[in-house]
């Protein structure tokens, strides 16, 4: 990018007048008041509109300034402290009353280090090199209307235009800070899906958020996507409400309202997924290690018992061996829920045990069986054919 003077009228480019130079808008440091009184009174000066452009981009060539180059941060008297040569301004409020004066300031400038030098400063001379100060400073100022003022037009134009800006500044860094566990952060991404929430695709994802949208609790802080990702990832990673406040930018007890909240609408709209299937269901969707050793007719498995016998016999033995065979498919689906969601395996709030409905449901109930219809969503652990 070419830097140029930002000054109205003035042409100079730092690619063609290159013996110039190009001085940025002082920054407004924290906790230092002068850095912030120097930024204002060039604003003041240049006297333009940049509520809609970048601060940061300004330049100040230095033939505004009477040596050439500006003065140093604490050197308030220097005329120089501020650019005041050829300042004409998009937007005519006041006009400067006359160049400051160089040996005006050189006077003032050494008489003041003569007082401070001396043994000893009487307090009329204090005021004194106070009334000098203020002298320079009315005489370097702007005026309006006629009336000589401190704060004049052009410098409160120069202060709304540092406002504005600001403003502009701190709406961006808000859209920054956005959180970012919306449609777009996940769309397009099925690593990124599987990892946060369980669900293996983001097009589940999405077919899941759709059929429990209208149903979601409502909430200023977030959208209906983000209260449903916040209870997936807690769910999937074991979040404390303190760490998941942190991430969504709100407030614990926001957390556990909306998470119980979604916990209830998730459990009304999914709890039915979650049903014995008719026998010619279980005929149809037996995958192919059942059917190996019990044909069409297995419907549970239930750990064998010896019915008061001291010992199993041998028919039941061999039963028992079978069913080993596939009992691991069916640990591996409890294993797979526990490890899909963590939140199973951690320690849960005494309240999620007491707290029933009027049905007499858990909240850890309903809880267990979110997450297996949740686990019912992505494809089988256990091969059909």
């Amino acid at each position: 990018m070419v830097l140029k003077c930002s000054i109205y009228g003035c042409n100079h480019r730092k690619n063609r007048e290159k013996d110039l130079q190009y001085y940025r808008l002082p920054a407004a440091l924290n906790g230092k008041k002068l850095t912030a009184d120097r930024r204002r009174e060039w604003l003041a000066r240049i006297n333009q509109d940049f509520s809609t452009k970048n601060l940061t981009n300004v330049r100040i060539c230095s033939t505004h300034f009477i040596s050439g180059k500006k003065a140093d941060l604490h050197d308030r008297l220097n005329p120089d402290w501020a650019p005041s040569i050829g300042l004409r301004g998009a937007q005519i409020l006041a006009v400067p009353e006359e160049t400051p004066s160089v040996s005006r300031y050189n006077r003032i400038k050494n008489r003041t280090q003569r007082r401070l030098y001396s043994e000893e400063i009487r307090g009329d001379e204090i005021d004194s090199v106070i009334e000098d100060f203020d002298d320079v400073n009315v005489n370097s100022k702007f005026v309006s209307t006629g009336v000589q003022t401190d704060i004049t037009f052009s410098f409160i134009n120069g202060m709304e235009c540092e406002i504005n800006s600001l403003r502009s500044e701190l709406e961006s860094i808000k859209k920054q800070q956005t959180v970012l566990f919306n449609e777009e952060f996940f769309v397009e991404d099925d690593d990124k899906v599987k990892q946060l929430t369980g669900i293996n695709t983001y097009a589940v994802l999405m077919v899941v958020f759709e059929y429990l949208a209208n149903f979601l609790p409502c909430s200023e802080s977030l959208s209906k996507f983000e209260i449903f990702i916040m209870t997936l990832m807690r769910l999937r990673l074991n979040l404390s409400s303190m760490f998941i406040a942190y991430l969504f930018q709100v407030s614990p007890s926001t957390v556990s309202r909306l998470f119980s909240s979604t916990i209830d609408a998730m459990y009304e709209r999914l709890h039915p997924s979650i049903y014995w299937p008719a026998r010619e269901t279980l005929e149809k969707t037996m995958p192919m290690q059942f059917r190996k050793h019990f044909g069409r007719k297995c419907a549970v498995i239930i750990d064998s018992f010896t019915r008061g016998q001291n010992q199993l016999s041998a028919a039941d033995i061999e039963t028992t061996r079978k069913l080993a065979n596939v009992r691991i498919h069916v640990e591996r689906v409890i294993g797979l829920v526990r490890q899909k969601y963590t939140f199973l395996n951690g320690v849960i709030p005494i309240r999620f045990l007491m707290q029933k409905d009027e049905n007499d449901v858990s909240t850890i109930d309903k809880i267990a069986l979110i997450c297996g219809a949740l686990i019912n969503f992505n494809d089988s652990i256990v091969a059909v054919d």
